[in-house]
């Protein structure tokens, strides 16, 4: 059984870098075709799809009972209506011709999301507070800090000056005030959980909440600015992001598996 789990150990980090590679020359390749819209968003849904599939399965291995029951249910919630976000993203786009579904119905899977994750996160502080240092608190605080400061200054206050309607402007408000507080936490996250056999998945589920609170600023930076489009390459931070989780998911399982009888 040891070289078969050491084959699955090593064989998830090959499919994961295939799929990062795959993607990300799908995304150039595919810059002058009219598909590009529609391909990259079924890819989001399908990323999307397989993660929080993986999420759903550590809640079946863990329970959702226990020190991390509220963890891992509001990771794979949050996840989940990701991927309902991404799917009306898709048939936005694919069906009813919208090149830029924003603001629009995704928007609100999407920022609902928010609420389980960071429930979750704040759950996961809450077991492991005792673990995290003075000085870890005060690192984590000031690079939070900084990041919201930084997204302040390019976002947030130009974006209350647009002269976008109220909706738009609402969601263009809301990601970057969300994905700020979600960085903040997560850096928490990152310096309260040192060590421990359980150390490699939480690094790769912080290191994909980190991503998408980027992938996200990315975008609203875009859509501000106006160089923003379906199937832009700043979207691969988000399909990062969607791997780094998924990886951290199928740690969390292998790990369950290896600890039973």
């Amino acid at each position: 059984m040891q070289p078969i789990a050491n084959y699955m150990a090593r064989a998830k980090y090959v499919i994961a870098v295939l799929s990062a590679a795959l993607a990300t020359v799908a995304y150039f390749v595919l810059q002058p075709s009219p598909l590009l819209g529609p391909i990259t968003d079924w890819m989001f849904a399908l990323a999307s799809g397989i993660c929080s599939l993986l999420a759903f399965l550590v809640i079946r291995r863990w329970g959702y009972q226990g020190r991390f029951g509220a963890v891992h249910t509001g990771m794979f919630l949050g996840i989940f209506l990701w991927f309902l976000g991404d799917t009306a993203w898709a048939v936005y786009g694919t069906f009813f011709q919208v090149a830029i579904p924003y603001p629009s119905f995704a928007d609100v899977f999407y920022l609902s999301a928010y609420v389980p994750i960071v429930v979750g996160v704040i759950q996961f502080l809450r077991i492991f507070r005792h673990s995290l240092s003075r000085e870890r608190a005060i690192t984590a605080l000031v690079v939070g800090l900084l990041t919201l400061g930084l997204t302040s200054v390019l976002l947030i206050g130009p974006l209350l000056l647009s002269s976008e309607d109220i909706l738009t402007k609402f969601f263009d408000l809301a990601y970057p005030v969300l994905d700020s507080v979600l960085v903040v936490l997560v850096f928490f996250m990152l310096f309260a959980f040192r060590g421990g056999k359980m150390e490699k998945s939480w690094i790769w589920i912080a290191f994909g909440l980190l991503l998408n609170a980027a992938a996200d600023i990315l975008f609203s930076l875009g859509t501000l600015q106006g160089w923003y489009y379906s199937g832009h390459p700043i979207e691969l931070v988000q399909l990062w992001s969607y791997i780094s989780l998924g990886l951290g998911f199928y740690e969390q399982i292998g790990f369950y598996d290896q600890l039973r009888p």
